[in-house]
């Protein structure tokens, strides 16, 4: 029996021990712990004030196992909202950043990814811009290579009348001196469905993306 015991604690080391130099080796190869494949985003005005956010994101481990990720977004609102995910377990606990920096919170897998697995990511935010202070922007920040963004932003309480165009911008992550966003083009609103939709394909890597709309 203690043999046997033996054994079994030392083919559970040797296995943990495997795993540890797969995963400093995969470390080496790779600093990312996931890859980012494609990502969609929905931002919908339920009124002037009250915002329901949606990002999905389709990702790949790059890790032997990963048991979590931290889902990273900066709320320009004072009130803080409430997070929640549909897909993994998520406490809403928001770990505040510098002002400079985004925020993140943690989402955890219900069960952990092995490598080159696929998931589906999801994240969820309730916002109250209670004092009117939020910015109508969604930022995508674009370090590695990713094949599709989807902006889709929906202004449930403009009226019949409204018909400003939103616009897409762009900006260097890292420069020497601070640049602003650039304009690359003008999206127009949809009347029927209140909404402005843009998808960016491939988008060159180094740069912030913006959708920015009017109120």
């Amino acid at each position: 029996m203690i043999a046997l015991v033996a054994v079994i604690v030392f083919l559970g080391a040797l296995f943990v021990a495997v795993l540890y130099v797969i995963n400093k080796l995969l470390k080496n190869s790779n600093d990312i712990d996931y890859q980012k494949l494609s990502f969609f985003t929905r931002y919908e005005y339920i009124d002037k004030t009250h915002i329901r956010y949606d990002g999905y994101r389709l990702i790949q481990s790059k890790r032997p196992f990963l048991s979590e990720i931290k889902w990273r977004f900066k709320w320009t609102g004072t009130v803080l909202p409430k997070i929640s995910s549909r897909l993994q377990n998520c406490d809403g606990q928001i770990i505040k950043n510098s002002s400079n920096d985004y925020d993140h919170v943690v989402l955890k897998f219900k069960k952990a990814l092995f490598y080159n697995e696929p998931a589906v990511v999801h994240f969820h935010a309730d916002m109250d811009d209670v004092d009117g202070v939020a910015q109508p922007h969604l930022d995508v920040k674009i370090e590695e290579p990713i094949s599709v963004v989807n902006f889709h932003v929906i202004l449930a309480y403009k009226n019949k009348d409204f018909s400003e165009q939103a616009v897409f911008k762009r900006k260097l992550i890292n420069s020497a001196i601070p640049t602003d966003y650039v304009v690359l083009e003008t999206i127009p609103f949809n009347v029927q469905s209140k909404s402005y939709e843009y998808v960016l394909t491939n988008p060159e890597v180094g740069y912030f993306y913006r959708l920015e709309w009017v109120k």
